[in-house]
């Protein structure tokens, strides 16, 4: 996560420049696993800052499930991505989160993940 823009009243938006010859960036091309991890990170950093806003405990979680994704373009080494994260859906224990990626104004990626969150546990 290289940025974090903040929320709207719809959406958290953060943004990333991948590395040429990074872990997700083998070569210069940012891979499909590479902005999924940027998602879960951007829903991480999300969640994290909304509950420490509120005053409450960062609970844990992880991604249990990534859904319908879809890969439209290319993202090369230094190109900069934004992520639209919106939770769609809350349940107790997971959510369900809307994820945009975007170059430019260009939909590059699109999916939905299910995150569960485990309450009582600390880190």
């Amino acid at each position: 996560m290289d940025f974090y823009y903040g929320r709207d009243g719809e959406a958290s938006y953060t943004g990333y420049i991948p590395i040429k010859d990074s872990l997700f960036c083998p070569g210069d091309i940012f891979l499909e696993e590479g902005i999924i991890e940027h998602a879960a990170q951007s829903v991480a950093l999300a969640a994290g800052v909304d509950t420490l806003e509120q005053g409450g405990e960062v609970v844990p979680g992880f991604v249990g499930s990534v859904n319908k994704y879809h890969f439209y373009a290319p993202v090369h080494a230094g190109d900069k991505i934004i992520t639209a994260i919106k939770e769609i859906h809350k349940f107790t224990g997971f959510s369900v989160i809307e994820v945009k990626t975007f170059l430019k104004s260009r939909l590059v990626a699109e999916g939905e993940l299910k995150v569960v969150t485990i309450n009582g546990l600390t880190e």
